[in-house]
């Protein structure tokens, strides 16, 4: 069964974030979180038919996360660190 599902991807499904992370999925291989996104909503979304854009179901729940959602967070963000705290981190390597 799943390996119709995936010729059935590979055929019809838009070349897209999520696409191979699907296929992987189905192939009972092991997915991180980020890929696990990327899958649902490449799965969610009918194979992006109407192309790579921003799905707008506001009340899901992975929305934030979804690849072409404009509105993500940044993906990293940087904390300043005090020079006093600086100071005990390296007291605490020696």
């Amino acid at each position: 069964m799943n390996a119709d599902q995936i010729k059935n991807i590979r055929r019809q499904g838009k070349a897209a974030r999520g696409q191979k992370e699907l296929i992987k999925h189905l192939s009972d291989e092991r997915l991180t979180l980020k890929q696990a996104v990327n899958a649902y909503c490449y799965s969610c979304t009918g194979f992006y038919a109407d192309g790579k854009t921003d799905c707008m179901m506001k009340n899901c729940p992975l929305h934030p996360f979804m690849a072409f959602n404009q509105n993500r967070g940044k993906k990293t963000t940087s904390r300043p660190v005090s020079a006093e705290h600086m100071q005990k981190m390296r007291e605490a390597r020696l």
